[in-house]
């Protein structure tokens, strides 16, 4: 059985992660959902299942619920499906749309969705597993709103697809995220998360105790960062992102501080700036990133298709510690 790991041990939410538009992640949920018989419970961090690509107009495929699972529609699919679905909850977590979770009462082809930002993702996600939801599943993003990284994931699928580009770019993309998922978590969170506010500031170690910043975020804030810094701190902690121009600004001046970050994705550095910066320097972080497996796809849309066989063999070879499929081999399997 493919991903035999969703089956084992305690795993209850499970994200599927495309590393560009288009990736096939329908594909890979639809297998997921087919393969393993449980009472799944299904969302989005955005929409999932529409009949067509909106920027290049090709038609997409429609999400396969399983007879029995729960999802989270709009009203506009709800009143499209009537009968064939059950309501279990209705919910508001949106000002401007309201959701519904409802249950399949048939095998259906549908459009998905869910609330748009973390906190209310996670809500929803709970409502399902009170419901009665074995597990649920996530079509997710990479993104600071999303879900996925929150630290409840258990784990995250990754597909990479043409789309992204050439085969030499996808294997790098991919390189770069799977040395984010080395990233080990902070072995003092405990006593961190005694410091943490809502929202979170960037936090100073100094003399075995933490310390507050006043800071959110270090986008303006470099030249106070760099005072601190000089203070030669034992660790720093920071919330948000850390993108190529703060590195530059503040990479000499980190020295032999510990470096924690609140999720691997807040780095946004290229693959030579991470690979320098976790080669330099002790890096951690609050919430790991679970990567238990990467699907390929070697079809593009608005972008040239790759040889499958080729992609495929480049990606188990770079990687052998993780599952590795093709989402044409998964496709087939659905037929």
């Amino acid at each position: 059985m493919r991903f035999a790991w969703i089956s084992q041990g305690r795993t209850k939410l499970i994200a599927i992660v495309g590393i560009c538009k288009n990736a096939g992640k329908t594909t890979v949920l639809n297998a997921l959902l087919k393969q393993h018989a449980l009472n799944w419970g299904v969302l989005s961090t955005g929409r999932d299942g529409e009949s067509e690509d909106l920027v290049f107009r090709t038609p997409k495929p429609k999400v396969n619920i399983p007879p029995g699972s729960l999802f989270c529609c709009d009203t506009i699919t709800l009143d499209q499906l009537g009968s064939q679905v059950a309501i279990r909850a209705k919910n508001t977590w949106e000002n401007n749309r309201k959701l519904w979770i409802v249950q399949a009462e048939q095998e259906l082809d549908t459009e998905i969705t869910g609330p748009g930002n973390a906190a209310a993702q996670l809500d929803c996600a709970a409502k399902m597993l009170a419901l009665g939801a074995d597990k649920i599943i996530i079509d997710g993003s990479l993104d600071r709103k999303s879900i996925v990284l929150n630290a409840q994931i258990d784990a995250v699928l990754l597909v990479a697809g043409a789309s992204f580009g050439t085969q030499t770019a996808i294997l790098e993309e991919l390189e770069r995220l799977i040395a984010l998922s080395g990233i080990k978590p902070y072995q003092g969170l405990a006593a961190l998360h005694q410091h943490l506010g809502s929202p979170p500031e960037i936090m100073f170690k100094a003399h075995k105790r933490w310390h507050n910043s006043g800071l959110h975020s270090l986008l303006g804030h470099e030249k106070q960062v760099a005072e601190l810094l000089a203070l030669n701190p034992e660790a720093v902690y920071i919330p948000g992102a850390y993108s190529s121009l703060a590195h530059s600004r503040l990479g000499k001046k980190l020295g032999a501080v510990e470096l924690i970050f609140r999720h691997p994705e807040c780095l946004k550095l290229d693959k030579a700036e991470l690979d320098s910066l976790l080669t330099q320097h002790l890096v951690s972080c609050e919430v790991p990133f679970r990567i238990k497996a990467i699907a390929v796809n070697a079809h593009g849309v608005g972008a040239s298709d790759l040889a499958s066989d080729e992609l495929l063999q480049a990606v188990r070879s770079r990687f052998p510690q993780l599952s590795i499929f093709d989402t044409m081999e998964l496709q087939c399997n659905e037929r």
